[in-house]
């Protein structure tokens, strides 16, 4: 047995680095990862995706990059669309009691 001292994870990165909005962040990464494959499958560059979007090609390689603090979830969703995805949102009812929500993207082949 070794004596490595460790920490469990949260399985949100943001709440174990000690973020306030941490379930936000984590929402919006997922949202961002989203929007990279999207551009990886488009075979776009990230300026013909820039122009897309209508913002500069260094804001994408931020976004990229996970520099997406500043940025609403709407507008992630927005470039998302803009790209030629649909969006499609779905509420269901909770069956595991007093629980925080959870929140699910993904792509549907």
């Amino acid at each position: 047995m070794s004596n490595i001292k460790h920490t469990v994870s949260t399985g949100n990165v943001y709440e174990d680095l000690g973020y306030e909005d941490s379930a936000e962040m984590k929402i919006k990464a997922k949202a961002v990862r989203m929007l990279a494959r999207t551009i990886a499958d488009s075979g776009e560059t990230q300026t013909q995706v820039a122009k897309i979007l209508g913002i500069d090609q260094p804001k994408i390689s931020r976004i990229l990059r996970g520099q997406f603090r500043g940025l609403s979830l709407e507008k992630i969703i927005g470039y998302i669309m803009a790209l030629g995805n649909d969006v499609d949102v779905k509420v269901s009812e909770k069956h595991n009691g007093g629980s925080p929500g959870h929140f699910s993207i993904a792509a549907v082949q």
